[in-house]
């Protein structure tokens, strides 16, 4: 069979005069990454997390006598307490249960949870 067909376009094409033997190819199949080095990645995740962190609070005597103040006038009193926990600032809303003076900590309950935080890294409460 011979095809006198000028045009380009194959979607014009009379099926008959169209090859039958054309490999079906892939079809839909999505690209996936691939990776090489996982170590890689888990260093470029550690660099990140290291640059995210902060150093802590430092603050004379004058004002950690004021902070622990503000926290003994806040027993039993839901407040949200800003301090630094390993590198992160946090701020928690939360309800001050307890203040041990021996250990220097603040026992406070969050849903139910008791969170132990000491004293030199509270540097703010509302």
């Amino acid at each position: 069979m011979i095809c006198n067909y000028e045009g380009y376009d194959y979607r014009e094409i009379p099926v008959e005069y169209l090859d039958n033997n054309i490999p079906q190819g892939r079809g839909m199949i999505k690209w996936q990454a691939f990776k090489t080095m996982p170590e890689q990645y888990e260093r470029i995740d550690n660099m990140i997390e290291e640059q995210s962190k902060c150093n802590p609070p430092s603050f004379d005597n004058d004002t950690l006598m004021y902070i622990e103040a503000q926290v003994r006038s806040k027993l039993n009193k839901s407040v949200v307490i800003r301090y630094w926990n390993n590198g992160h600032e946090i701020a928690l809303e939360c309800i001050i249960e307890y203040i041990d003076d021996k250990s220097k900590m603040v026992i406070v309950n969050k849903e139910n949870e008791l969170i132990y935080i000491k004293f030199k890294y509270i540097y703010g409460l509302m």
